[in-house]
């Protein structure tokens, strides 16, 4: 991404974080103030055309309803150049226009909703409906650049479902899709709103929990492991969960870091006999279990 795009790409965030209400109204003063223009200069030298800024403007980040209102607005700056021809012929004119402003939004929102979304489908694991890889990579990745500045904790889980196989093999690929969905549903369930969770792939899981230290990291993955082994224990499943849990302290620690160290103890639990919690601290000194 160039520095031009990253420039866009923050300010278009920008405009999204503060709201459609403010969004409106900085779209209703460039609809006044291009009004204002129209009206003060000469016959013959309207610039019809530049309502359609404010009106795509407002479209686009205060939504359909507010982008068809700053239509009707500048329809009704418009009226001013159209009223010059006889009534029928400027009422045609005025009805044109406010149409074609009309379907210029229809035609941006239904734009925007396929971009959005391609967005989430493109971030979505298409099986369990909770975050993919990149998506993860990418909103933690600014969560963890957050509580770096603030030098604040936050953990990490690395979670497998041990067995997945055996149910793929006895019960069908189909059974162990219902498997997969019903655990993405029950951490979903069971997580704080500020936790994040993703799949990994196949039978894998991260979670992120931001602003949390190891203690408070215990006492969540406790609860979460337990509404597991129940849902196992509940549909018969021949599973358990085996789960790698990572926090840095001072927060000042790398994504890529954490995951690895957290599969690595994840792993760590398989070879030992599965069904199992193990956790560490981390730092840019080897990881110290706990």
């Amino acid at each position: 991404m160039t520095k031009l795009e990253k420039i866009i790409s923050g300010y278009f965030s920008y405009l999204h974080r503060i709201g459609s209400t403010i969004n409106t109204v900085i779209g209703l003063l460039c609809c006044f103030l291009l009004g204002t223009i129209d009206l003060v200069l000469p016959t013959g030298l309207e610039l019809p055309f530049l309502y359609i800024l404010p009106i795509a403007f407002t479209t686009w980040f205060a939504g359909k309803r507010m982008g068809m209102l700053v239509s009707v607005i500048c329809t009704l700056f418009l009226s001013r150049n159209y009223l010059k021809f006889n009534s029928l012929v400027g009422s045609l004119d005025i009805l044109s226009a406010l149409g074609f402003f009309l379907v210029f939004v229809l035609m941006l929102v239904r734009i925007r909703d396929l971009l959005e979304l391609e967005s989430t489908l493109s971030r979505t694991d298409p099986l369990t409906g909770v975050m993919n890889q990149r998506a993860f990579s990418e909103l933690v990745g600014y969560e963890i650049m957050r509580l770096q500045r603030e030098s604040s904790p936050y953990s990490l889980v690395y979670l497998d479902i041990d067995n997945f196989k055996v149910v793929n093999d006895q019960f069908g690929h189909s059974k162990g899709d219902e498997l997969l969905k019903a655990v993405a549903s029950c951490l979903l369930d069971n997580l704080r709103k500020t936790d994040i969770v993703a799949r990994m792939g196949g039978d894998e899981f991260t979670i992120f929990y931001p602003a949390t230290g190891q203690e408070s990291a215990k006492v969540i993955t406790r609860k979460i492991k337990e509404k597991l082994d129940a849902l196992s224990e509940e549909n018969a499943w021949p599973t358990t969960i085996s789960m790698g849990v990572v926090t840095c302290v001072s927060g000042q620690c790398e994504l890529e870091n954490i995951v690895t160290v957290a599969d690595k103890l994840m792993y760590e639990v398989k070879n030992t006999g599965k069904n199992d919690v193990l956790y560490a601290v981390y730092s840019s000194c080897p990881t110290e279990k706990l």
